[in-house]
């Protein structure tokens, strides 16, 4: 008999810790379920799932085996979740991946991992050490340095790298990728080991046009396909309600917070998806039309700077540069990675950083910065300063500038309070708390959580809140002491829609000096005025013009 059932889930009602059925005294009332509502759920041999909604990964954290099933007392009503494929397959296998930051790091290297590098500039270090980085193929087949095992699988390994468009990487140290190369080589890792069933959140996040499709592409293949060789037996992916559904998807369950609401045939669900994305743009008007409203301009423009700093821009001058780079190169090994960029950012100005994965973004983000070690070059000018050698000083520079990354979110402090995690914004180079705080900058803090939303967790230490919060908390962090760069690298991504309008809505308001945003996902760009593409930045060829 064939066993046909991945996962079979019964009854499932699920908690966030281990609870004692024995206890007399238990109370069910106290009982931290994931969702309250129980459900059924099966997942069968080469289908193609994809889950909907805002508690989408912790759907997918029950479907892998996270979480205690709750059983009653009495044996009645049990929460039974089964792997019934196990009977024939000894070596049955869940790999879900979560791409919450375009991090890297050796945690990456284990399955459910987002890494980490420490500094923006970790990118950039140019030699590396082989014993604490390995190239891109040893990183998929999962080889260590020292590994005994060479087998490798030549064929399954050339068709992902080809049809991922990772073959021309396949040297590449796994440091030294761009965020959405290295994305694209987790899921080639993935793919490569086989799992019987692979679960996914947000697999297409901060992926450009192109690596979305490819992505997309390899994943549809890979199950019951003639093409992908049948490399997993199930597929489960997690998507926001504005996302689009592959066409090549199934199945479809919609998750609230209560629990499943809704599965089964895509098309028979039409009307269901549909007005759930209705409900969710009318949500996101409300949301935009408050925070406009409760916007006060006077009160952020007027206190909690740093008088100091010393970063006064002639704003009545609209047509002052704030950044030139004159003839710009950046060169490795010989290779230019960008060639001959001539590129001037004016007071007033917002700019999108455009480019394919890997086309430069973040190096050239980097320049500004100091973070590279190409920083020090004359031909590139910050107020009419050049750059040199000996004369640019790091913390000076970044008295300019506000920042918030991937990369800075994962190194972030902790164990601040939200409060003092945004406090540490008028700090400049570290993660310290300013000694004093005027009652202005006080002020300033409050106001924006109290807009935010943010104020009734003020105390709330950094690892206590959601990821969404975080990356709000940080994008606050970065504007609060006024810099006359604001540089955002991602930093609206992986947020709840709730907090995305509020990042952008805020952005969106921001009237001091210029801001340099890259970001694939339209609705995670704040709005800009001008955009430049980088796709052929080794070429010397750029594209610099207005959006209209």
């Amino acid at each position: 008999m064939t066993i046909k059932e991945l996962v079979k889930i019964s009854n499932g009602l699920f908690t966030k810790n281990l609870v004692n059925k024995n206890l007399p005294n238990r109370n069910i009332n106290n009982t931290e379920f994931v969702f309250k509502n129980p459900f059924d759920f099966i997942i069968n041999k080469n289908e193609k799932w994809c889950i909907i909604g805002d508690e989408k990964y912790n759907f997918l954290k029950i479907i892998k085996g996270d979480f205690f099933s709750f059983n009653s007392s009495n044996g009645n009503g049990n929460s039974i979740r089964e792997y019934p494929i196990k009977l024939q397959d000894s070596k049955f296998n869940i790999d879900l991946l979560k791409f919450v930051n375009n991090n890297y790091g050796k945690s990456a290297f284990g399955s459910n991992t987002n890494g980490g590098f420490t500094h923006l500039g970790a990118r950039y270090e140019f030699f590396k050490d082989f014993e604490i980085d390995e190239n891109l193929v040893n990183f998929i087949i999962n080889k260590s340095y020292n590994s005994r095992d060479k087998s490798i699988d030549e064929e399954k390994l050339n068709y992902l790298l080809s049809n991922l468009k990772l073959f021309e990487l396949k040297d590449k140290f796994i440091n030294s990728l761009s965020n959405g190369q290295f994305r694209r080589a987790r899921i080639c890792k993935s793919l490569y080991s086989h799992p019987n069933l692979l679960l996914i959140d947000d697999p297409f996040l901060g992926l450009d046009p192109i690596a979305k499709e490819l992505v997309s592409n390899v994943l549809n293949n890979s199950v019951n396909s003639t093409e992908g060789g049948n490399l997993i037996d199930g597929l489960c992916i997690g998507l926001r309600i504005q996302d689009d559904i592959p066409e090549w998807i199934e199945n479809v369950a919609i998750v609230n917070k209560d629990g499943l609401f809704k599965k089964g045939d895509k098309l028979e669900l039409t009307n269901d998806l549909q007005k759930l994305k209705d409900e969710y743009h009318d949500r996101n008007f409300q949301i935009q039309s408050k925070i406009r409203k409760d916007f006060q301009p006077s009160l952020i423009n007027n206190s909690g700077g740093d008088s100091n700093k010393n970063n006064t821009l002639s704003t009545d001058a609209k047509n002052e540069n704030i950044i030139e780079m004159n003839g710009v190169d950046v060169i490795y090994k010989g290779k230019h990675i960008i060639k001959d960029l001539k590129w001037q950012v004016k007071n007033g100005e917002k700019w999108h950083i455009r480019g394919k994965n890997g086309s430069g973004k973040t190096t050239l983000l980097s320049l500004i910065t100091l973070d590279h070690p190409q920083s020090w070059n004359k031909k590139i000018k910050i107020n009419g300063i050049e750059r040199r050698t000996g004369s640019t000083n790091y913390f000076d520079n970044n008295k300019l500038i506000g920042f918030t990354s991937p990369e800075l979110h994962t190194i972030f402090p902790k164990d601040l309070t939200i409060f003092e995690s945004i406090s540490t914004g008028y700090t400049v180079g570290s993660f310290l708390r300013p000694k004093g705080l005027t009652s202005e900058q006080i002020d300033k803090i409050n106001y924006y959580l109290k807009l935010c939303d943010l104020l009734q967790i003020k105390d709330l230490k950094f690892n206590q809140v959601s990821i969404s919060e975080q990356k709000l908390v940080l994008l606050i962090r970065s504007i609060i002491n006024d810099p006359t760069i604001l540089i955002l690298d991602e930093s609206l991504s992986a947020m709840n829609d709730t907090d995305l309008l509020k990042g952008k809505t805020i952005i969106n308001n921001w009237d001091k000096g210029c801001v340099l945003v890259i970001g694939h996902v339209d609705e995670e760009i704040p709005d800009c005025n001008k955009y430049l593409l980088l796709n052929d930045a080794d070429k010397g060829i750029f594209e610099i013009n207005d959006i209209n």
